[in-house]
């Protein structure tokens, strides 16, 4: 068999089981689909990929790019396999199951009529009951006491958010009939979510087990698996505690000047939308004009307001997948509450605009090759946000008076994140001294401390974005030209150009 029709394969395998992630990178063929995640289907889904994985490891005879798209596949069928069988998450991750009733994309991307977009969110969320009665019938083991917290409590979060989202669906003012069955099905679903989380409370939480830790193999295990990486958990460690203590560091020290066009005060008077779409386009041209990376010609994006409460936070974006239509506009959020807090503007312009995530978004759809095209690593993804900041900071950007305490925020909390997952998993941290890591170095209050190393616990890939920050401040270290000096269009480029690949194939790739 040749590569190309693996490559179908093996998406098609994976989309079966995860059929939200087909529609995020725009194959619409998936809109509305439940996954079957009875225990048959799990069962034949892990067969299938382990007789596809045999397949791919026999092809012989293949080009560089077609070595790379390959290791591309491997590393994702190795994610499947790890999170399926080594962690077993369908039998006991009750949040796993909470995945397939994400419904943003449908509301948030402009990619088909409107109507028909409510359509099928809606038609999603009324099978909310059938795919929780298959998490019921599948976690009937035992399960990690705080994996059943996270999950009762993130399954009444997601009932709250999608009420809201439906109220708040932009394409409900020109189709008032799709925008009333969405939000009767959001009600519908929000409902079962919270039946969901008590059964959750009442059923598995009183004879939960109090061990959910990898272990330093499980660690390193899901380092190669998630990202290619050949680090042990001590790696992870080290790695997070040398950020960390630098991130410490430059917080006591960097300065930078105030004012500028985006403040809180300019964005109150010239309206949220109008500030962002300036904050964005004033990026663009920063990035531009020192050759930090190639800004693609054509394409469009917009600012949008968003729905209060969002789980990502003050703003997000909503960036076309590379299926999409090339004419789906590219739409950056901003969430109410980001009126009160200065300086939100300009570091969503940075992170999310440029040269952050929609720049990575540009790149990733022009580049050459299926596998890459359509899997993209977390570690690259999340991390890039971080790199990001980093580049503007460090190239003498005019930053606002109140970005360099957003700035803070998030590269502490990166940092903490990675060295909780690495100690809780390594069995060197508790589960309380990983909240009070939270409270002490990222300034969290203790009830969202508690909601982060819940996270960690069950999941790794919350240590993906500092992970990944790291990797890509190590590479420009080591390639991206004379110390000191911030890495040319050339360098970033380079690793723009191959659409997030996994973190431990990036050093082959920047080294070229």
């Amino acid at each position: 068999m040749l590569l190309p029709q693996l490559t179908d394969r093996i998406s098609a395998a994976v989309w079966n089981l995860h059929p939200g992630w087909a529609v995020a990178v725009g194959r619409h063929e998936y809109d509305g689909q439940v996954p079957d995640l009875s225990a048959g289907a799990i069962a034949a889904g892990l067969e299938r990929l382990g007789l596809l994985r045999a397949q791919l490891e026999g092809l012989a005879g293949l080009t560089v790019y077609e070595q790379w798209e390959r290791e591309v596949l491997l590393g994702v069928v190795a994610r499947e396999h790890f999170d399926l069988e080594r962690l077993a998450r369908w039998r006991r991750d009750p949040a796993w199951y909470l995945r397939p009733l994400d419904v943003s994309v449908y509301l948030e991307r402009d990619y088909a009529p409107g109507g028909l977009r409510l359509e099928r969110a809606a038609s999603l969320l009324g099978e909310a009951g059938g795919l929780l009665a298959q998490g019921r019938e599948n976690l009937a083991g035992e399960a990690p006491r705080p994996w059943v917290e996270r999950g009762a409590a993130q399954a009444r979060r997601l009932a709250r958010r999608l009420v809201v989202q439906a109220e708040w669906a932009p394409a409900g003012s020109a189709a008032s009939a799709e925008a009333a069955w969405l939000l009767e099905a959001a009600s519908h679903a929000a409902g079962e979510l919270e039946a969901y989380a008590s059964w959750l409370e009442a059923e598995r939480l009183p004879g939960a087990a109090d061990e959910f830790a990898l272990g330093a193999a499980g660690l390193a295990e899901w380092l190669r698996a998630a990202e290619g990486l050949d680090w042990v958990a001590a790696d992870l460690e080290a790695t997070a505690r040398a950020q960390l203590a630098e991130d410490r560091e430059r917080c006591g020290s960097c300065g930078g000047p105030s004012g500028g066009p985006a403040s809180a005060a300019g964005a109150r008077s010239a309206g949220l939308e109008g500030a962002l779409l300036e904050a964005v386009n004033r990026t663009r041209r920063f990035v531009e004009e020192r050759g930090l990376a190639t800004v693609p010609d054509t394409f469009t994006w917009r600012a949008g307001m968003g729905y209060p409460g969002a789980t990502a936070g003050l703003g997000w974006l909503q960036a076309p997948g590379p299926y999409d239509d090339p004419a789906t506009p590219a739409v950056l959020y901003l969430a109410p509450e980001a009126a009160s807090r200065p300086g939100v503007l300009v570091w969503l312009a940075v992170t999310e605009g440029f040269p952050g995530r929609l720049l990575l978004a540009l790149h990733a759809a022009r580049a050459l090759g299926e596998a890459r095209r359509r899997f993209s690593s977390a570690g690259f993804c999340d991390g890039w946000e971080g790199y990001a900041a980093d580049i503007l900071l460090e190239a003498g950007y005019a930053w606002d008076v109140g970005v360099l305490p957003e700035w803070r925020r998030n590269a502490l909390l990166t940092d903490c994140r990675m060295l909780v997952v690495a100690g809780l998993h390594a069995g060197c941290m508790t589960l309380d001294e990983a909240a009070g890591l939270f409270v002490t170095e990222a300034r969290l209050d203790e009830a969202a401390a508690r909601r982060e190393a819940l996270r960690c616990t069950g999941d790794p890939a919350a240590a993906a974005a500092g992970l990944g920050r790291a990797v890509l401040r190590r590479l420009r270290g080591r390639y991206g030209g004379p110390p000191g000096e911030v890495p040319s269009a050339r360098f970033h480029d380079r690793l723009l150009s191959a659409a997030a690949l996994p973190l431990g194939l990036l050093d082959r790739l920047a080294g070229q």
